[in-house]
Parts: structure tokens; C-alpha cells; sequence
């Protein structure tokens, strides 16, 4: 809302003070209150920082496994190698092997799904970029298994590939052997490696965290290796979000802010309007009334205001009304006192009653208390439309709610009702 806009208000709301004053409390009042604001969106956004800084970091690069049954876990870290850096890191941390009791359980249940362990996070057997997973057991099963390799110089028994000896795609052959006492069936898995630089350390992690994962299943918690190279490496988990949610967030709330502390302003003014129409009905009543009875303009005016109750003083049109009637009896005459009126209470009824009392006190008219009755019959029938017009407001508004309760209802109705068809 714009400065003039703003002044413009003040003058209207405040019209007996000094708007100048008001005006600069008011901006005063409204800056201090931003800054407090931008203030605490500041703190809040380095709380925020902070504490998802903290919730990320690894305790002695201690990561805990899932206990037995709950299943492996999908591990995303971000990592710092020496000073670069944070870069994304993921793996597969294995749920806690069975005892060889819970595998003789479990015997009866075995199913064979080895093409989908053995390829581990590679997209399918015919391109392996990275090592396999030749699993001695299979999960929840009590089979024990045994490997060979057609090309052990270039897979390993336990699925370690040996990228720096492959220059080009090459086929190995794996035998997987199922043995469980007497029992044995022998598999032939063709599998395609293609090759891989060694000096990728994404590789090379990956494959040292996947022999220090698969030799400590047994433990409870897992241990992220602190050094690559001659290099340290750092973990976290990756940083959550909420700080830049939060900046979104507060850059939309403050310009928010700032327009609802100047629409409050301009609010007020609807408020003090539509209470000096509300007003006006009763007060031009109440003025015929004593004009009948004998009494001159200003005569009604004062005895108005002094048989204005507790609840009418606490009115915008007795605070304007005491303002004028204060001013005539300091010296202001009485026609300039009711222009005043008219100017402060800024509404055209007014307006058209200080006109006719102003023409009455001028040319001593006789037609006054009749022009007078016509005003109020007209402010009357405004009045009624206005309360009109606020009703159908009220029932627009009202229609939502009268929905929802009907929604309510009828699943009160409907529930029991299907229930019963259902039995």
C-alpha cells in the first residue's frame, strides 16, 4: 500500500489530531517491528542451519544395521576427501545375519533368486561396473553356497572384481554350487564386466565398503573408512532442506506482513464509515425530535451530546460531535462548526444534512423539519439494504460450512447403513 494511500487514512481516522505525528509513530512502530522480524528469521534460519548440520553428522564414522528381520538399508552420505568438496556417497548396509539356528529354521522356505543378489547394484548381468555380490548364504535361507569363476584372475570366489585387469568387455562364467548336507545342485551364471578406471575412488570406496560391510554382519554397528590416499575423509548424512524452506518461507511472509500492518490501517476506516451510516438514523431522529420540541440547531446538538450514554460516547459520531460542539463554544461560529462536521465525518448523508441546517440557519427556512423527515426516511431505507445485503453476505459465506456439515451427516447416515447390508 502506498505512503499517500497510508497519510490519506490517518487523516481520515484521526481527523482531530495531528496526522503528521500519528504518521511518523506509526512508521516508527511498523520499522522496529520488521527488524525484530527479519531479526528472528535470521536466527531462526541459523538455528535451523545448525541443528541440520548436527542431526548430519556420523559419531567415529559409525553408521547402526538394522536388526534381524528389518531388512538392509539404502545408506545416502555425503563425503570430504581431504579439503574438497561435500560430494554424495551411497550404499547397501546389510541387515544382521541369522545364526545357523535360524537358517536350519528356515530351511523348508528357501526360494532361488540369485540373478537378482549376485548383481548387486549393477543394472543387469550383461554390464557389471562394479563388484558383485557371490553370497555364501542367501537371506532367510540355510542353503550354503560355494563359487567359481571361469576367470578367477578376473572374479574373485567372494564377487571382488579386479577392474585393473580387464581392458575390455569380457564374459565370465560362474558356477554356484547349493549345498546343504547331502543335498547339491550346481547353476552356471554367464555375467559381462566391462572395464574401469583405478583410479576411480567412487569404486574404489564402494568396494571397501562393501568387504568391510559383508565381514561385519555379525556387528551390531558398521565403521565408514577415515582416510583414502593419504587423504581423510569425512561422512555426514545429507543436509536436509529446512533452512531453504524456511528462507522461501520468510521472504513470502515479510512483504505479507508489511501489507497487513498497512491494510489494518485502511480497514479501521471501512469499520468508522460504516459505523457513521449505522449512526446516522438515530442521530438526524433524535434531531427532529428536539427541533420539534422547540429547540435551535445547536440547542439539539448540545443536548445530544449531553444525553449521550456511556455506550454512544464510546461512538465515532460522539467523538466527532464533542470535537464540534467543543469548537463553537470556543468561538467557532456555528455555521463553520457544522461544515467542520461534515468534513470529518466525510460521508455524503452528512454532507446533506449540515446543507439543509446551514440553509435553515441562513435563510430561515419552514420546511426544514419536513426536509429533515425525508433525510430520515431515506437513511432509513439505506439502512435496510445495507443489513440486506450483509445478510445475503453472511449466507454465502455460511454455505461452505453448511456443506461440510452435511457431508458430516451424511456419513453418519451411510456408514451404519452399509454395515448393516454387509451383515
Amino acid at each position: 500500500m502506498s505512503k499517500v494511500q497510508i497519510e490519506k487514512d490517518f487523516r481520515e481516522l484521526y481527523p482531530g489530531g495531528n496526522p503528521g505525528v500519528r504518521i511518523r509513530e506509526y512508521y516508527k512502530i511498523k520499522k522496529r517491528q520488521m527488524f525484530l522480524l527479519v531479526i528472528s528469521a535470521l536466527v531462526l534460519l541459523a538455528l535451523s542451519f545448525y541443528l541440520d548440520l548436527q542431526s548430519s553428522k556420523l559419531e567415529k564414522n559409525r553408521i547402526t544395521r538394522n536388526e534381524y528381520g528389518e531388512g538392509k538399508k539404502e545408506i545416502s552420505l555425503e563425503l570430504k576427501i581431504g579439503k574438497e568438496k561435500w560430494i554424495p556417497f551411497s550404499f547397501v548396509l546389510e541387515e544382521k545375519e541369522y545364526t545357523k539356528q535360524e537358517l536350519d529354521a528356515l530351511y523348508e522356505n528357501a526360494v532361488n533368486s540369485l540373478p537378482k543378489i549376485i548383481k548387486k547394484k549393477n543394472k543387469s548381468l550383461g554390464s557389471i561396473t562394479s563388484d558383485l555380490e557371490l553370497v555364501s548364504v542367501l537371506e532367510e535361507y540355510p542353503f550354503a553356497l560355494s563359487w567359481s569363476s571361469s576367470m578367477p584372475q578376473l572374479v574373485d570366489e567372494d564377487g571382488s572384481i579386479y577392474f585393473e585387469n580387464i581392458n575390455r568387455r569380457e564374459t565370465v562364467l560362474l558356477t554356484a554350487y547349493f549345498q546343504y548336507k547331502d543335498w547339491e545342485k550346481v547353476t552356471e551364471i554367464p555375467v559381462t564386466i566391462l572395464p574401469k578406471s583405478a583410479k576411480d575412488y567412487g569404486y574404489y570406496l564402494t568396494e571397501k565398503i562393501k568387504e568391510e560391510e559383508a565381514n561385519s554382519r555379525k556387528e551390531k554397528d558398521f565403521f565408514l573408512p577415515d582416510s583414502y590416499s593419504s587423504q581423510s575423509l569425512q561422512w555426514r548424512y545429507p543436509v536436509a532442506n529446512s533452512t531453504y524452506f524456511l528462507a522461501v518461507l520468510f521472504c513470502v511472509i515479510l512483504p505479507f506482513v508489511s501489507y497487513q500492518k498497512d491494510a489494518d490501517i485502511h480497514r479501521k476506516i471501512k469499520q468508522r464509515r460504516e459505523a457513521l451510516l449505522n449512526a446516522f438514523p438515530d442521530f438526524i431522529s433524535r434531531l427532529i425530535l428536539f427541533m420539534e420540541a422547540g429547540m435551535s440547531v445547536r440547542g439539539a446538538m448540545f443536548r445530544m451530546l449531553q444525553d449521550s450514554s456511556k455506550n454512544q460516547r464510546n461512538h465515532y459520531l460522539y467523538e466527532e460531535l464533542t470535537y464540534v460542539c467543543r469548537q463553537i463554544n470556543n468561538g467557532l461560529p456555528e455555521k463553520e462548526g457544522y461544515e467542520l462536521l461534515a468534513m470529518r465525518c466525510n460521508l455524503p448523508c452528512y454532507r446533506k444534512l449540515t446543507g439543509l441546517l446551514i440553509q435553515h440557519m441562513q435563510k430561515g427556512s419552514n420546511t426544514i423539519i419536513e426536509n429533515l423527515r425525508k433525510e430520515s426516511v431515506k437513511a432509513g431505507e439505506e439502512q435496510r439494504g445495507r443489513m440486506q445485503k450483509k445478510g445475503e453476505e453472511m449466507g454465502t459465506k455460511l454455505l461452505f460450512p453448511m456443506m461440510i456439515m452435511l457431508g458430516i451427516v451424511m456419513v453418519f447416515i451411510m456408514v451404519p447403513a452399509l454395515f448393516s447390508f454387509q451383515m
